[in-house]
């Protein structure tokens, strides 16, 4: 029997790309480390992705492309994201620490087999790439859908002053959070580590 071909969806969709900072895994134990930190990555992304309405379309080598119905939802979601990364770091021990490099582009893509394809999906992959460790850039498309709510502030970024990398796209840094992480997010991270100290 053959299978009739799928039909791709076009639409205009927030996407992410969240990326681990890689470490040094030169020794078996370094690299048996580095797999439990990306286990570590991919618990607190699928615990907070549902309360955005996020989906998760892939995991990547190095993180997850994640797709969202709009700009707003895509950037609370990456500063909660960041936000229990600082409360995990803030538990682990300085060698079990890790850094996500987040990136968020609104842009057109094109559904079709359960993944993402199109222009949105490779902006939103340059923007990650530039970001810093610990960091979350989002593209113009994107502040200008979260403008006048409550977040972080942002920082413009000319466009020369990326790395030497011209995006047709503005791009913009959501600042991390000064303030001390919230008691029950703290408490939710706690519970997350629990099981693994106590295999341990």
């Amino acid at each position: 029997m053959v299978e009739a071909p799928q039909a791709e969806i076009r639409s205009v969709t927030a996407v992410m790309f969240t990326a681990m900072v890689s470490r040094e895994a030169r020794v078996p134990q370094e690299e048996a480390l580095e797999g439990e930190l990306r286990a570590e990555h991919a618990r607190l992304v699928r615990e907070l992705l549902p309360r955005q309405g996020g989906r998760e379309v892939k995991a990547t080598e190095d993180g997850f492309l994640l797709a969202f119905d709009g700009g707003l939802p895509a950037v609370r979601f990456g500063v909660a994201l960041q936000d229990a990364l600082r409360c995990y770091n803030q538990q682990a021990p300085a060698g079990r620490q890790m850094a996500l490099r987040i990136g968020v582009h609104v842009g057109p893509v094109v559904s079709l087999g359960g993944d993402l394809f199109g222009e949105g999906v490779n902006l939103a992959a340059r923007i990650e790439a530039l970001a810093r460790p610990g960091t979350l850039y989002v593209s113009e498309a994107v502040m200008r859908q979260v403008d006048g709510h409550a977040l972080p502030p942002a920082l413009r970024f000319r466009r020369n002053a990326l790395k030497g990398l011209r995006l047709p796209v503005e791009v913009f840094r959501i600042e991390p959070r000064e303030a001390p992480p919230r008691p029950r997010l703290l408490a939710r991270v706690r519970s997350l580590l629990a099981p693994k100290r106590a295999r341990g």
